[in-house]
């Protein structure tokens, strides 16, 4: 009687580490010429594997079968046909919340988180949470954000597209976000509200891209985020005319006006707002990059309510 074969004849031959599977997709972003291909390495590889990235790494000996494998290869195959990490990861991080991110509305930036910022240094001081609109919602990112953090008991969301609406919605359920009213919303943008409806602070991050920047973009971006949410018009300010346009006559005295704009674009928002005449103070500001990112605007406010806040990064700034 004869025994087994020398070396375990027969077995399966071990599948490769996830420390190995991370290296060769590292090696495979690198080829493609992909900006920091072991960070994107680790993110795919933990987003097909469903795990964290400090698992994935904590974990970096344990063997991968071959359905992890498939897995992770069609990751792989996504992201070199050019679609965005966060639509192939499913979700993003914004502030303090994680949404589903794919493509009914645009990725959140950073930027926009520093939106946030301003808005809660606005915030500072008043005695309650406000009622806003959020004029573009999308993904509810802003919304959800100001909910979340304490900064508005109530928020209508506008956007021109259902899809869109869509994933804010179910953001907003993901979040347990409540006071979140989402309505569709005509190019005309003002008659989704009711006659009588007012706001204590009203925030946009509008398409704001000029057209011919549109076709130049990214194909990333281009390609896999929705024109709607980027292309502005020729000059990049359509939607940001519109809003101007209205925001005073929809905002409660000492209310405010916040957009993102383009960096391009602080001189010619600014005379904008200052042509508004019912808004008492028109700033720009500046994102981390040092570049024009932020407008504000406030409605004259009575008396007994609270001023701005001296220390604000828009004093003084155009």
């Amino acid at each position: 009687m004869t025994g087994p074969p020398r070396g375990g004849a027969g077995r399966r031959p071990a599948g490769p580490t996830r420390r190995e599977i991370v290296q060769g997709v590292r090696r495979e972003l690198e080829l493609a010429g992909l900006e920091a291909p072991r960070a994107e390495a680790e993110r795919l590889v933990a987003a097909a594997l469903a795990v964290s990235r400090s698992e994935l790494g904590a974990a970096g000996g344990e063997r991968v079968d071959p359905a992890q494998a498939a897995d992770v290869a069609r990751a792989v195959s996504r992201r070199l046909e050019g679609q965005p990490l966060q639509h192939i990861e499913g979700t993003v991080d914004f502030r303090r919340v994680r949404l589903v991110s794919d493509g009914r509305a645009l990725i959140p930036r950073p930027e926009t988180e520093q939106l946030i910022d301003h808005i809660a240094a606005w915030h500072r001081g008043r005695r309650a949470p406000v009622e806003a609109l959020d004029i573009g919602v999308g993904s509810g990112a802003v919304a959800i954000a100001l909910l979340d953090e304490g900064i508005a008991a109530r928020v209508v969301g506008l956007d021109i597209s259902a899809a869109a609406l869509d994933l804010a919605r179910a953001n907003a359920r993901r979040a347990g976000s409540a006071g979140l009213e989402l309505r569709a919303c005509p190019a005309d943008t003002w008659s989704a509200l009711g006659p009588d409806e007012r706001f204590d602070l009203i925030v946009s991050n509008p398409p704001y891209v000029t057209t011919a920047e549109w076709a130049a973009l990214d194909p990333v971006v281009r390609d896999h985020e929705p024109r709607v949410a980027l292309d502005g018009g020729e000059d990049g300010l359509d939607a940001v005319r519109t809003i101007v346009s209205g925001a005073a006559a929809r905002l409660r005295e000492g209310g405010a006006l916040f957009i993102e704009i383009g960096e391009s674009q602080g001189h010619a928002v600014l005379g904008l707002l200052e042509a508004a005449t019912s808004f008492s103070e028109a700033r720009i500001a500046l994102d981390l990059a040092d570049r024009p990112r932020f407008a504000r605007a406030l409605k004259a406010a009575r008396p007994e309510q609270p001023r701005a806040d001296p220390d604000n990064p828009f004093r003084g700034e155009s």
